[in-house]
């Protein structure tokens, strides 16, 4: 998450983190966020600017990294839950006014993101705020152009053949494995909001193109049985 190159563009995204949350707390008319999850929080790159800007919040760390959530518990004042590689074990209900997930979903496979999608929708109380990022135009882009600073070990031709017919694709970090269900996708607006739009429950407030570093970051405010659920 920090770069020895860029020391201080960790820092940076975690204040645009912020921005992007006071932005959503306008456009959701929520100015307060009195339960938030952070997942992945990682060591706080997100999380110290919640607890600067919420002091008065309950914030809960989640993360696989069990190190960076015992930091966030001691040095933010953050409620420790270790995190799982299937969301619906952990012990969350509609208990959350915020959830922030930043680079989550740009990670997992198709199957393992709408079931993600689906325990994070269930985790928003309601008129509660769900924010995450995703790779969209802008990292395809990248790659395409021949950038090879980002990820190297891909079979990008496979990569850029599969987003190009269904607007979703996936490869494994772990090479030759294509089991593995870690790794990096790309998924074009059309196809985050054509999924988006099966969820009744869920407003959409914005979908904005590369606002978190390369990354898409979609707002999304749940109200019940707001929309009739027309779409299969």
């Amino acid at each position: 998450m920090q770069s020895s190159s860029d020391p201080e563009g960790y820092f940076r995204l975690g204040c645009r983190a912020l921005e992007l949350i006071r932005l959503a707390a306008e456009l959701c008319n929520k100015p307060h966020y009195p339960d938030i999850l952070d997942l992945p929080c990682g060591h706080g790159r997100v999380l110290r600017w919640l607890r600067a800007h919420y002091d008065y919040a309950r914030i809960t760390a989640c993360d696989l990294d069990r190190n960076g959530v015992d930091f966030c518990a001691k040095q933010f004042r953050a409620i420790p839950v270790y995190s799982e590689i299937d969301l619906r074990r952990l012990p969350f209900t509609a208990e959350f006014d915020l959830i922030w997930v930043g680079s989550l979903l740009t990670h997992l496979p198709r199957a393992r993101w709408l079931l993600a999608l689906d325990c994070l929708m269930d985790w928003t109380r309601d008129d509660g705020v769900l924010i995450f990022t995703t790779h969209g135009r802008t990292l395809s882009t990248l790659l395409a152009r021949g950038r090879k600073d980002i990820v190297s070990n891909l079979d990008h031709p496979a990569l850029f053949e599969e987003f190009r017919r269904t607007g979703f694709a996936y490869q494994p970090y772990a090479a030759g494995n294509p089991e593995d269900d870690y790794g990096l996708n790309l998924s074009s607006p059309e196809w985050v909001l054509s999924t988006l739009q099966r969820h009744p429950n869920m407003i959409i407030r914005a979908y904005l193109e590369e606002a978190w570093g390369m990354q898409d970051v979609i707002i999304l405010y749940k109200k019940a049985r707001y929309f009739e659920p027309m779409l299969e």
